[in-house]
């Protein structure tokens, strides 16, 4: 399931921009949060809040190219990568050689990748 994050409005329209998050990681990192935040007493509303937020904020976004040069994807993670002027293919990052590897072949990729984007779950369908 995706959360919508962000729609702004700009003399009185709604302009399209809506980012969608992952719901499951989003909980996952809310409930780190409420485990360090239990044994921590002292923490107040607005101190929570703002974790809070900043945990929304740091999700990745669905459909948003991420710059290599911001930050890399989890280990072993297919991804949709960008070299710049050829076509997108699917491949994940091996942080212990530092290399991107072809998803379909395990080759390893000898372009720079400039971008890359998380992929969407494989459709399920739902039974009626």
């Amino acid at each position: 399931m995706m959360i919508m994050i962000t729609v702004r409005i700009v003399d009185r329209n709604w302009i399209g921009v809506i980012n969608m998050i992952d719901e499951k990681k989003l909980i996952e990192e809310l409930e780190k949060i409420f485990e360090t935040d239990e044994q921590n007493i002292d923490c107040t509303l607005s101190d929570f809040a703002y974790h809070v937020f900043d945990c929304i904020k740091a999700q990745p976004k669905f459909g948003e190219w991420i710059p290599c040069s911001e930050r890399l994807p989890e280990k072993h993670v297919d991804v949709l990568v960008d070299f710049g002027d050829e076509n997108p293919i699917i491949a994940w990052y091996s942080h212990v050689n530092d290399t991107w590897k072809n998803s379909s072949t395990d080759y390893v990729i000898n372009v720079d990748v400039i971008a890359w984007m998380s992929l969407p779950e494989p459709y399920k369908q739902v039974e009626e």
